[in-house]
Order: structure tokens, then sequence, then C-alpha cells
């Protein structure tokens, strides 16, 4: 049961990151997780190696489907506001993918979401109700409109669908933050940090 246990671990790390997959990094760490497992149920580094090739054979190595998560990623990667360089103001990326995660996030939970669209589907609507609370300053209405049907074409979605995914959406999951309140609410954050810092700064000079 450890071995499985160690095994499931460590290919859950090394599809989200893969600093750990080759060499004498792969080999600690699974030196690492067989320490976890408790006296009882103890394993070595060769038997998580022999099980790991057991478990990928087993799944026919069908194992890192992308999540709506993954898909909101590459979403904004491929949006104006996620290409570098593209706006002077992160904040719209930012928010455009923040948005994004917290609409897939409920969507997990609502059973009419999850049993009739795909998840590349339900995260493809997500962007665009995000990109409905975007005003004219951040995003003009024609770049919007030709970017959507771009991205539509490329990534062979079809329009119908997704209209009806993002209805079900807005009627499933609360509503989002505007994008004047997340900004608002960003900069409040960094001045507050920045205010701490020099407090502490003017404590640390009087106490010196």
């Amino acid at each position: 049961m450890g071995v499985i246990l160690v095994t499931c671990l460590l290919l859950a790390i090394k599809m989200k990151c893969r600093a750990f997959c080759e060499g004498e990094i792969a080999d600690n760490l699974a030196k690492d997780l067989c320490t976890i497992v408790g006296r009882e149920n103890t394993c070595t580094p060769q038997q998580v190696s022999d099980m790991e090739k057991e478990m990928l054979k087993t799944l026919d190595w069908k194992v890192n489907a992308p999540t709506m998560q993954d898909f909101a990623r590459l979403y904004v990667d491929l949006h104006p506001l996620g290409k570098l360089g593209a706006r002077n103001d992160t904040f719209a990326a930012k928010y455009l993918h923040e948005m994004m995660k917290h609409q897939v996030e409920q969507a997990l939970y609502k059973q009419e979401l999850m049993m009739n669209y795909k998840p590349s589907v339900i995260a493809f609507a997500a962007m665009v109700r995000v990109e409905e609370q975007l005003d004219n300053i951040v995003l003009p209405t024609n770049e919007r409109e030709f970017e959507t049907l771009l991205l539509h074409r490329e990534l062979k979605m079809e329009p119908p669908e997704t209209e009806e995914c993002l209805f079900v959406l807005k009627n499933y999951t609360g509503n989002t933050t505007t994008y004047a309140e997340y900004e608002a609410e960003i900069r409040n954050n960094a001045a507050a940090a920045n205010n701490v810092q020099e407090d502490n700064h003017r404590i640390d000079s009087v106490a010196r």
C-alpha cells in the first residue's frame, strides 16, 4: 500500500514539475518520498520505480488529461491581454486569469455544467464572460470580437455551444468581481504593504 501511495504522489509531482523528472533530482525525490510512509509500510526507490512502470503501463500513459484550470491558463496565454508586452497594464491579464479560475473552480460543483460541456468549452465560456466585464479602454470592442472569433476558429469551438454554456455558467456561478474593483483592491493592498515596510524601516531606524 505504501508503494502505491508514494508512486502516485511521485507521478503527480512529475506531471506538474518537469524539474523532478530525471537524474539525481528524481532519485533524491523518490528516496525522500519513501520516508513518509512510516515504519510499517516501508518501501524502496527501486520498488517505487517498478510500480511507476506498472502503473503507466496499466493506464496506457493516460495520466495527464488537461483540467479546466489548464485550459484557463492556455486561453490566457493565447489572449491579447495575456501576451507579454501586449499591454502596459498587467492588472488586466491578472484579472482575466483570476476571474476565469474563480468560475471554473465553481463549475466543478455544478452537475449541469460538468455533465453537459467539455472542460475546454467551460473554460472558454468563462473567458468570454470575463471579457464582458472589461470596458473599451482595457479591451476595445472591435478587438474583443476579432480575437474571440479568431480563437473560436483556432480552437474549433462551436459558437452555439459556447453561448449555451455561457448562459448556464452565468446561472450556476456567482457574480464576478468587476475590473475596477479588482484593480482598486490590488492597488490598495500594494499601498498597505508599502506602508508596513516603511513603518518597519522607521522602527528599525529608531531601534538603532
